[in-house]
């Protein structure tokens, strides 16, 4: 099928999962990017954007979503133009793979306009190269989840090897997204190089118990596995509140908490929905009483489909 026209939906995700650093990620329900594509009968590519963020590139070479778009075009040479569109509808430096989610979109669609000569996960290794782009690192633990869906495990990323977890998907995510900027290359810029013995084997350790705790469907197992002696001690002072919202989250019922992600987002887990929206006040209390800043609250289970597809034409 020649696809003239179509809309593609990218979810957020929640990357590392407390300790899976750079190894663990999940898709969520809401937010997510847009990205509208269509052929056009002249060759070439033309890149625009729709977004409220000032500081988001709008060229297609320093955007992710243009960047993608045109390294699939360059090895497809497709005898057609497509016109790309970017609907920018999360923040960046959220902690919840805005990036990924706009690379994803703008891979989704361009495949499609190509009548799908890619399977999905052959697409990971063009949307690595927009995480590249934006934070120094192919990493997929972001963009794999938000392609694929569910909840993934990078066993390898030179060369691209994931696998999409078992899950009975029972549990709630709770996510205060807060107006706050966590740039991903920031954070990464003082993460450890190396890790004492007994501090790793503690981490796989936690690793281990929230791919436990999603296959169990336990917030309980996953709550008390969101231990994260890597990232966590360096990431959290960059986020005004983060200690002052995982404490309000615990108090409230959550059995875990952890950063998402880089930041700024903070998440937590618990057994239905009527907690998470009662847990999610408190988060957002703490953000506003401790950093004095507003933040947006998402409930959601795991997103199991991943990026949509909706043919325009």
């Amino acid at each position: 099928m020649k696809e003239r026209s179509v809309s593609v939906f990218a979810p957020a995700t929640i990357a590392n999962l407390g300790p899976g650093i750079d190894v663990l990620g999940i898709a969520l329900t809401m937010p997510g990017d847009v990205v509208l594509a269509s052929r056009t009968e002249e060759p070439g590519f033309t890149f625009k954007v729709q977004s409220k963020d000032a500081d988001l590139p709008g060229d297609a070479k320093n955007n992710v979503a243009g960047h993608v778009a045109n390294l699939m075009i360059e090895e497809f040479k497709p005898t057609f133009g497509i016109d790309l569109l970017l609907k920018k509808q999360m923040p960046i430096g959220s902690g919840l793979g805005s990036s990924a989610a706009s690379s994803v979109a703008a891979a989704v669609a361009v495949n499609a306009l190509l009548s799908r000569p890619l399977k999905r996960p052959d697409l990971l290794r063009f949307v690595a190269e927009g995480e590249r782009l934006t934070s120094g690192a192919a990493h997929l633990d972001n963009v794999a989840p938000s392609l694929l869906g569910g909840a993934c495990l990078i066993r390898n990323s030179d060369p691209n090897d994931v696998l999409t977890l078992p899950l009975r998907n029972k549990i709630w995510w709770v996510v205060a997204s807060p107006e706050l900027v966590v740039t991903t290359r920031e954070a990464r810029k003082n993460l450890p190089k190396s890790l004492p013995l007994k501090r790793a084997i503690q981490q796989w350790g936690h690793v281990a118990g929230v791919v436990a705790g999603l296959a169990q469907g336990s917030s309980a197992t996953v709550g008390s596995s969101l231990v994260d002696a890597v990232a966590e001690p360096v990431r959290g002072p960059l986020i005004e509140g983060f200690h002052a919202v995982k404490a309000a989250a615990l108090k409230a019922g959550a059995p875990g908490a952890a950063i998402a992600g880089s930041g700024a987002s903070v998440f937590a887990v618990t057994q239905s929905e009527v907690d998470g929206r009662r847990i999610g006040r408190a988060m957002q209390r703490a953000f506003r009483d401790e950093a004095g800043v507003a933040s947006k609250i998402y409930v959601s289970r795991i997103n199991t489909t991943g990026a949509e597809v909706e043919v325009s034409s």
